[in-house]
């Protein structure tokens, strides 16, 4: 049985003995515990003083899901900043799942009150899992629980520094082989003494706002994980989960507890990780410490591959330009090479198209064509015969997309969008450029010309803009490569 607690912090002196005495129940009546520290719901019109804090309240979407037999919500100091109405709202997502809330609360059942005052909040929080169960399985509360013994030691300070500047150690210096974040990881939590954990990050990082609040994406990557003590390495790329199923995948283990930690940066969602809760989690701004730790590694990580994906495109410029005699040419819209349009151009003309035609009603196809033999054949036949093969591609792209817009944005790149208004044209287009890119590998040749392509298609009702839908359809076109 899983049992969740949503929690404002850890940080949270009374919040941190509530967690204890949860700790203690979950391992008595052999359930799965996951902490979710969301931190505070804020008003509609926002915090001043919040910052980036309403970030962590996306971990509460992580509760809005079957795999919880039933959930504690300590609605009273996570809804402390916010109006009613706005509680009332937040309560109202977790329909049709148990639902007990630590304070008494209109319409909704709540834990058993505690009257001592030795190890009151600790009691509390074995209170709370221990209805908890009970309701889960027979829809009425239990009579109180008796006074506890809480026999919890937390770690102490020392420790809990000694932990996190081993991980900063691991993951602020790169000590660990290029794109080898979870060998890092893995050395972390064995350190730690955690026999469970995970890092897991979504594909796209998610845009969430105060005025435009996210919605949880369907599917999460495995970064790295480590459960029940086995390195789980995830050599596949493609390894994903839907984000049903995070909880049930790692908070499996009667009698443990688990705590879920957001990874974000500024407005944008990055991932999660979900670990074992240990002692020295609870020592004062550990987790915190290890929480930023993991988010800087992530986000290093992902602005490193940027930033070699830009050094590569700034390469391919800095070689265009070296054989170009008029720095004109990238100044204004035309291509030197091919006489259609370069990257600056294509995009002022496709906005044009875009704004003048893209009606509801209408679709954009968007195409990208990489000539994956350009380096080759610049390589070994010279760059004089490597511009008669990309010419040869813009006269086939002039053939097939006459009716659209395309245009030279890359040296081996080119992009296209096309406004159409019939049925099965992105079928069509597709088939026209396989006929002609057979054409091109059959023609007589000392060198394989060959392109890959991707064609996608938006219609007006999905609001996209250029940029989202090149983006989309490049993705699309990195997939079927990957799967060559």
């Amino acid at each position: 049985m899983n049992i969740g607690l949503l929690i404002s912090e850890i940080e949270d002196k009374e919040v941190k003995k509530i967690i204890i005495g949860a700790n203690q129940a979950a391992k008595d009546k052999g359930v799965s515990l996951v902490v979710i520290p969301g931190k505070y719901l804020i008003s509609d019109a926002g915090d001043i003083n919040a910052g980036f804090e309403y970030q962590y309240s996306a971990l509460f979407d992580y509760a809005v899901t079957s795999d919880f037999d039933a959930l504690i919500i300590d609605i009273e100091r996570i809804g402390s900043k916010t109006t009613i109405l706005k509680k009332e709202a937040f309560l109202k997502k977790f329909e049709g799942i148990p639902v007990l809330t630590l304070t008494e609360t209109d319409g909704y059942k709540s834990v058993n009150p505690v009257n001592t005052v030795k190890n009151q909040f600790e009691q509390l929080g074995y209170e709370a899992v221990s209805d908890a169960v009970f309701y889960a399985k027979n829809q009425v509360l239990p009579p109180l629980e008796p006074a506890q013994d809480f026999t919890f030691v937390n770690g102490s300070e020392a420790d809990a520094l000694r932990a996190v500047l081993g991980v900063s150690d691991i993951f602020l210096h790169k000590k660990y082989a290029d794109d080898k974040l979870s060998e890092a990881f893995s050395q972390m939590a064995a350190n730690a003494g955690i026999s469970t954990c995970g890092i897991l990050l979504y594909e796209k990082n998610a845009r969430n706002t105060i005025k435009y609040p996210w919605t949880r994406p369907e599917e999460i990557s495995v970064n790295s994980a480590i459960i029940d003590g086995n390195d789980i390495s995830f050599k596949d790329k493609g390894m994903t989960l839907s984000t049903d199923k995070v909880i049930s995948t790692f908070a499996k283990n009667p009698g443990r507890s688990y705590i879920l930690g957001d990874i974000y940066a500024g407005e944008y969602q990055l991932g999660i990780m979900i670990s074992e809760l240990t002692e020295g989690v609870l020592i004062d701004y550990c987790f915190d410490n290890i929480m930023a730790l993991v988010t800087g590694a992530c986000r290093l990580s992902s602005l490193e591959k940027e930033l070699q994906k830009t050094t590569e495109e700034l390469y391919e410029v800095q070689e265009e330009l070296a054989r170009d005699d008029s720095v004109l040419d990238h100044i204004g819209e035309n291509d030197y090479l091919t006489g259609g349009l370069n990257r600056r151009g294509f995009f002022a003309r496709a906005y044009d198209l875009l704004k003048e035609k893209f009606v509801p009603g209408k679709s954009a196809l968007v195409a990208y064509i990489h000539m994956e033999s350009l380096k080759n054949i610049n390589s070994l036949y010279g760059h004089e015969e490597g511009d008669r093969a990309v010419k040869r591609v813009a006269q086939i792209l002039e053939e097939v997309f006459s009716d659209g817009v395309y245009g030279r944005i890359r040296g081996d790149e080119f992009a296209v969008i096309v406004v159409a208004d019939e049925e099965g044209k992105a079928e069509s287009l597709r088939e026209e450029m396989s006929e002609q890119n057979a054409k091109l590998l059959s023609e007589r040749s000392r060198y394989l010309n060959h392109l890959q392509y991707s064609i996608c298609e938006f219609s007006h009702e999905e609001n996209l803009s250029l940029r989202e839908m090149l983006k989309e359809t490049d993705e699309n076109l990195q997939r079927i490569k990957g799967n060559l």
